[in-house]
């Protein structure tokens, strides 16, 4: 199987890093202040409600995204591998599985990520500047590696992982432990549905 997997929400823990650093410059972008109480509400929401929600001009998003890359670099040092994952990602190599990272977080970032934990697993790692299009990078992934698409999965923790998947037809497994909640994950109906690493190898040996 090829595996290909998101990065914040579903390998490394990073929400909490993601909401500071959006109350840290909503003034600087004039978007509205994340509180305590909205947390909830913005993980039952897509990427694109929450854009709209915090008053995010589409103008802004890549220069926001850039931002929150750039103060991530800073602190990823700091930042958690989810229980579980690790082991996971040994056992899933050991199977002979093709394993991959896509995320619009940058090289740097996840690079910095893998070495502090000791993970090797992975086949390549992709950065896709823009919070939406992974769609197109899946594709040229499959396409260049002359892949089966019947054989690639998407492993991701938003709703927007999901869409992207249904747009070329590869299979997505939604994990439950990232930044969208279940209710939104399973209201985008992704193939498989997770809420703890150690099921993704139940699941692949079905």
């Amino acid at each position: 199987m090829v595996l290909i997997f998101d990065f914040d929400g579903t390998i490394a823990d990073t929400f909490n890093l993601y909401i500071d650093v959006m109350r840290k410059i909503h003034h600087e972008y004039d978007f509205k202040y994340i509180h305590d109480e909205d947390i909830e509400l913005c993980r039952a929401m897509t990427s694109k409600e929450i854009i709209h929600y915090l008053g995010i001009s589409p103008l802004q998003i890549p220069i926001i995204a850039h931002r929150i890359r750039g103060d991530f670099t800073k602190r990823m040092k700091e930042q958690k591998i989810f229980t579980g994952v690790a082991s996971v990602l040994e056992s899933l190599k050991q199977e002979g599985h093709k394993l991959f990272i896509l995320s619009s977080n940058s090289e740097e970032n996840i690079n910095i990520f893998l070495g502090l934990n000791n993970i090797t697993q992975f086949d390549a790692v992709f950065s896709k500047s823009s919070i939406f299009g992974k769609s197109g990078i899946i594709k040229k992934i499959i396409n260049k590696n002359k892949f089966i698409a019947d054989d690639v999965y998407y492993i991701g923790d938003e709703t927007r992982d999901i869409e992207a998947t249904k747009k070329i037809n590869i299979k997505s497994i939604a994990v439950t432990w990232g930044y969208n909640n279940r209710k939104a994950l399973l209201d985008k109906n992704p193939d498989y549905i997770i809420d703890k690493p150690q099921q993704l190898l139940a699941l692949l040996a079905m």
